[in-house]
This record gives C-alpha cells, sequence and structure tokens, in this order.
C-alpha cells in the first residue's frame, strides 16, 4: 500500500511540476482515451497529445506525460504527426433538403441545359406516369434567352409534374403539369410577396419566386417518414465526414422536426443541433405551423437537439429574381428576367409587424434567425431587434442575421451595440455562378465590393459566424468556407475575387467556425475549443491547414470526427 501511495504522488507531482493541464487528478488517472504524437490546437498552443475521460477533456501536453495517465482499459491513438482541431460548427444547413436532393433527381452545380435534360430523362425512367419528379438545383446563367421555361420541361417528361429548385431555394421551375395540377392560369394573380413569371402573351412560363412558389410545393405529396429520416441521417453523417460536430437547421417545418427530435434521441444523430421553426405572420398554413410548433417545442428537445429558435423570412434573393430587400434600386438590365422583379426587391413582413413579433418572441428566451440578403431586408432586421431590447432590456437572447449578403456600411456598426450577430455564407461562389454572374449582374460590379463584408463585421467587433446554406451550395465541406474567406478567391486560388476587401486572416476564418458558432449556439461553456474541463468534440486531420498553403485548405481530409469523446466517423 505505501509503495501504491509513493507512486502515485510520484505521477502527481511530475504532472503539476511540468504545468500539465489537468483536470481532476482521479479522472485523470483513470482515461478513456488518450490521443498522442500529433499536433493539437489548444486554446494556449500547439501540444502533442491530450487525454479524455468520459467525453471531457482532462489533460493536455507533451506524449510523455500524458502516456503516464494510460490505465489498463484507455483506448490509445497514435495520431502519427495527425493534426487534432475543435470540431467545426455549421450555422445554417438544410439537411433534409439536401438528403431529399442526393436522394431524388439533382444535378450538378452549374449544369448546362443539356446536362438537366439529360439528368431529368434518366430520372423519369424510375417514375410511373403522373408521379412527381423533384430535384435541383439550377443557375439562371446557364440558359440562353427564352430557353428556361415550362416547355423545355414537357418536352422531356409530359406526364409527369417536374419541380426543379434553384440555386438559391428561392425559386422553382415546374412544367405544364405541376402548373395544371397547382391550378395555375394566365388568370392566377401573383401573392403577395411572390412573383409568377409569364410570357409576352401573360401565360406562365414555369418559373415561380418567393411565395408564388407555394401554390406548387402546398400540393407535393409529402416525403414518407422512412424517406425523411434516412435524407436527415445521409445528411448528417456527411457533415461528420468534414469534422462538423454541431449545426442549426436554418428552416424547421413539421415535415423534418419529429424526424429531427426522433433521430437525436436515438443516437442516430449524433451532433448538437440547433432548430430554427419558421414562422410568418398570419393568418396563413405557415404562420399556424409555426405557432403550434414553438408551443409544442418542449416536446421534441432532447440532450443533443434544442428547437429554440424561430425563423423569420425578410426578403428574398438578390439573383435575377430581384427579390432581395435592396437600399437602392437594382441595374437596369435586358434578358429574362429584367423586368419581373420590383426595383429594390420586397420586404416579406412589413416593418411594424415584424417588431411586435421580434419583441414577442425575445421576451420568450427565443433565438431569431433573420433571413435578410439584402441591404434593406438587414436593416429591417436591426430596427426590428433595436426595438425589442427597448422594450424588453438587453438580457435577452443573441438573435443573429442570416446570410447578410449586403449591408448598408453604417449599419454594419449597429447590430454589437444591440447584441445582434452577423451570419454569412461564404461558400456561395462555389462552384456555381450565382455570385460572380447571377447577383453581379443584377446589383452591378460597384455593390459587389462589399458583398458578403466579413472583415467589417470582424473589425467591429460583433460576434461573426458562417453557414453553408447546404444544399444552396453543393457542398457542406467547410474547408471551402475556411479558405475563401481568407483568400475570396475561388478554391484553390484564381485571379477572379470577389469582395477582395473583405478578407480575414486564418485564425479569424478557423475562429468562426468553431469557437464562434459555439458562442452562438450557446454551448461555449463546453465546445468550441479545446482546454480542459470541455466536451472532446474534436476533429482529426491530416494536414494541419495552419502549414499548408492556403489554397490547399479545401482539400483537407478528416480522417477522425468525436463528439463528447465517441468516434461518430468514420
Amino acid at each position: 500500500m505505501k509503495h501504491s501511495n509513493y507512486a502515485l504522488n510520484c505521477i502527481v507531482a511530475t504532472i503539476l511540476l511540468s504545468n500539465i493541464a489537468l483536470a481532476e487528478i482521479s479522472d485523470a488517472l483513470n482515461v478513456d482515451l488518450i490521443l498522442t504524437n500529433g499536433q493539437i490546437k489548444t486554446s494556449d498552443g500547439w501540444v502533442a497529445a491530450m487525454a479524455v475521460n468520459r467525453g471531457i477533456i482532462v489533460a493536455t501536453g507533451n506524449a510523455k506525460q500524458i502516456i503516464a495517465l494510460r490505465g489498463a482499459d484507455t483506448q490509445l491513438i497514435d495520431l502519427n504527426g495527425d493534426t487534432v482541431l475543435p470540431g467545426i460548427h455549421d450555422s445554417h444547413v438544410h439537411p433534409l433538403f439536401a438528403g431529399l436532393e442526393h436522394f431524388e433527381c439533382g444535378f450538378s452545380a452549374g449544369a448546362n441545359p443539356e446536362e438537366i435534360a439529360r439528368t431529368i430523362s434518366n430520372c423519369v425512367k424510375n417514375k410511373a406516369p403522373g408521379e412527381w419528379i423533384f430535384g435541383g438545383n439550377w443557375v439562371a446563367a446557364v440558359f440562353a434567352p427564352g430557353q428556361q421555361n415550362r416547355e423545355f420541361l414537357d418536352e422531356i417528361t409530359p406526364n409527369n409534374p417536374v419541380l426543379l429548385n434553384d440555386e438559391a431555394h428561392h425559386s422553382i421551375w415546374v412544367n405544364s403539369k405541376a402548373l395544371a395540377l397547382a391550378g395555375i392560369t394566365q388568370d392566377t394573380a401573383n401573392p403577395p410577396a411572390g412573383i409568377i413569371e409569364r410570357d409576352s402573351s401573360g401565360k406562365p412560363t414555369g418559373l415561380l419566386r418567393e411565395s408564388a412558389a407555394q401554390l406548387v410545393t402546398k400540393i407535393l405529396p409529402v416525403a414518407s417518414e422512412s424517406l425523411r429520416r434516412k435524407a436527415l441521417m445521409y445528411a448528417s453523417r456527411e457533415m461528420l465526414s468534414f469534422g462538423i460536430t454541431a449545426f442549426t437547421v436554418a428552416s424547421v417545418r413539421e415535415q423534418d422536426i419529429g424526424p429531427l427530435a426522433d433521430l437525436s434521441r436515438e443516437g442516430l444523430i449524433k451532433q448538437h443541433v440547433r432548430g430554427c421553426i419558421v414562422w410568418k405572420p398570419g393568418p396563413s398554413t405557415t404562420n399556424d405551423m409555426g405557432e403550434s410548433l414553438i408551443k409544442k417545442r418542449a416536446t421534441y428537445t432532447s440532450e443533443r437537439f434544442s428547437p429554440d429558435c424561430v425563423k423569420i423570412f425578410l426578403d428574398g434573393v438578390p439573383t435575377e429574381s430581384h427579390t432581395a430587400a435592396m437600399l437602392e434600386p437594382y441595374i437596369n438590365r435586358t434578358g429574362d428576367h429584367a423586368n419581373t422583379g420590383p426595383d429594390r426587391g420586397f420586404l416579406i413582413i412589413p416593418q411594424d409587424q415584424l417588431n411586435l413579433a421580434v419583441t414577442r418572441f425575445d421576451s420568450q428566451g427565443l433565438h431569431i434567425k433573420f433571413h435578410a440578403a439584402g441591404d434593406g431586408a438587414v436593416r429591417a432586421a436591426l430596427i426590428a431587434v433595436s426595438e425589442a431590447r427597448k422594450q424588453n432590456g438587453f438580457g435577452g437572447p443573441f438573435h443573429h442575421i442570416g446570410h447578410s449578403t449586403f449591408v448598408n456600411e453604417q449599419d454594419i456598426l449597429l447590430a454589437r451595440d444591440i447584441n445582434l450577430s452577423w451570419e454569412f455564407s461564404p461558400y456561395i461562389w462555389y462552384p456555381n455562378p450565382m455570385a460572380s454572374i447571377d447577383i453581379l449582374k443584377a446589383v452591378g460590379p460597384e455593390r459587389m465590393k462589399r458583398w458578403v463584408p466579413i472583415r467589417e463585421a470582424v473589425e467591429t467587433g460583433a460576434l461573426v459566424v458562417a453557414g453553408s446554406d447546404w444544399s444552396v451550395v453543393p457542398s457542406v465541406n467547410p474547408w471551402l468556407a475556411i479558405e475563401t474567406m481568407v483568400t475570396r478567391q475561388k478554391p484553390g486560388g484564381s485571379a477572379e475575387t470577389l469582395g477582395e476587401g473583405q478578407k480575414v486572416s486564418l485564425e479569424e476564418a478557423f475562429n468562426i467556425m468553431t469557437n464562434n458558432g459555439a458562442r452562438l449556439m450557446g454551448h461555449r461553456d463546453k465546445v468550441g475549443v479545446i482546454e480542459v474541463g470541455m466536451h472532446a468534440d474534436i476533429i482529426v486531420t491530416e494536414e494541419n491547414p495552419f502549414s499548408i498553403p492556403i489554397t490547399e485548405i479545401h482539400k483537407i481530409r478528416v480522417k477522425m470526427t468525436f463528439i463528447k469523446g465517441e468516434k461518430v466517423f468514420p
């Protein structure tokens, strides 16, 4: 017994004298997991080894120090020089859409008309007459003038209704069969905050913008629960393969909240997930659904799923649709879609109604995610949150503006003072031409100089996070975002840049995807960095992003992903 105590005291003394980061000696001496011989990025710098017990990081240090903590049942992983980093947060993702598109009729990013036609033809072969064909994502810039219409789709599939999402998921393209089933004719009026595009004779072309898309989507058959579960599990696994250990579902509706809650409780979705319930002012089906889900949110909540967020769409997108709310007019141009959208886009919710809603949700302690792509919508969000702070005080939730594609120079200074966070979408130009062609044509080159103004937001000291918006973008790969936030070029480098003056450093970009994402989700006390006392939500990569050329970061391969010490990938 004396010899055993002497040995224990020697170990403890060695640990303390070495300044090893250690939580509780009794735990550290019976650790579950040790990772050694690697490059581990801690909050205090780089170390070679770390120890985990019951999902918590209990020690970091050099290999000799940490291996001394090994017990009979400790799993030892020799990293052989690999890198260990904190898990990544995706603050804006649509896993159900991404999964369904994977299993339905999807085509590659920026697909040309020939590829789209070929893909749909193949999809038709697997469908019975009358069955819906669903897929995407198309990009307006690839079509010749007059080419994108219902007749294009009718030639390929006259007997099946077709619905194809655009690059931004704010417009749909349908054929005549779908229009007929939805009852859309030449006499159908544009719904509020929606556009039915029409040809020179006034007939619908098959392109439906914003709320007009709901005229068709409301009659779509809901995917089976089995398929929805399959889609969500596919999306979760895909994110784990890129090192994403936490994510926010940007638009939660009735069809996905049940499967999300169930899969989280069953341990089949491993990540920490926040759900943002879609709400619109009533009377509307969306309003009724949103209010109902908000009231029932506690019944869906579990350890790793928190539907504590409300999603409010303020505008559309600044593409050829001209539906994002802008402070200055879109530029005049010729082409199919030159005059279909309003000069400055539109706000979906009037300011007075928005102020009341935001104040109410804020008083209930609910986080709000705004969809705001245009600078006019961003300003509306700032006004609404300012009003909520006046009414409720400054101890409320940390709301944030999603996308923030265009922000007025003066308005970007305001967010920090009202405890509002910026969320940007730095993946958006890869690899489709949405930004470099469609958005550029809509707003002009001068406004594109401040496109996605991440640098300005970081410099204000406000909280800045990033979201992929997958499946709007073809890949959820966060390393694309980290690289392109630094270079403002295409992945791998390019002569072409977008908003070059908005570059951030690699450390800032990495912080946005880890520490800041954890702060916004409200669990920075547990995850976001590697340090003693934190959950072991960590990833192992083959390459160290801080020691390779910046234009190589998008190629980084994640070898292992851990959540609370459990290896969840591969």
